[in-house]
């Protein structure tokens, strides 16, 4: 699905990496169609489609990973909608209907989603932190790492357990 912003920041290409040169500030925010929120960011590593990651106070986007605890609370979570390259600028998502997430593993809808031990992909099988405000649309009928659509909605880890 091609995305567009519906806010006044000429030149966005949401969703794909701008390469090396940051064209935005790290951090800026904006609105696009399907009610998505996204923000720019710097990748730390190069990320694909669906790639889930913790952007720090500095703008930079790393992959989520199986050692993540409760220090990270506070750290955005977003999804890259797109392939970046290590260091490159570009646009991730953080809200919205129709977000690619990538899954770890076989998955159903309406199902609790936690961290996983391979870096960057959600998981149904129990971890070290729950991750709460995503709701996958299609299920994953697949064991290796696939990107489904989901709705987000501020995503933030979760150290008590959900209740679906």
């Amino acid at each position: 699905m091609a995305n567009y912003t519906n806010s006044s920041m000429i030149g966005a290409n949401l969703g794909n990496s701008d390469g090396a040169t940051a064209l935005f500030g790290l951090g800026n925010t904006l609105m696009g169609q399907g009610d998505t929120e996204w923000v720019y960011v710097n990748a730390a590593v190069a990320l694909t489609t669906g790639s889930v990651v913790v952007i720090n106070s500095s703008g930079t986007a790393a992959l989520l990973n199986g050692t993540l605890n409760t220090t990270s609370a506070g750290k955005q979570i977003a999804f890259a909608q797109g392939t970046f390259a290590a260091s490159d600028y570009g646009w991730v998502a953080r809200r919205g209907n129709g977000i690619y997430v990538l899954v770890s593993s076989v998955s159903t809808v309406n199902v609790i989603l936690y961290n996983s031990d391979s870096s960057g992909t959600l998981t149904t099988t129990s971890a070290t932190c729950t991750i709460a405000g995503i709701a996958l649309i299609t299920a994953s009928s697949t064991g290796i790492p696939t990107a489904v659509p989901a709705f987000v909605s501020w995503p933030r880890l979760v150290t008590a357990p959900l209740i679906v």
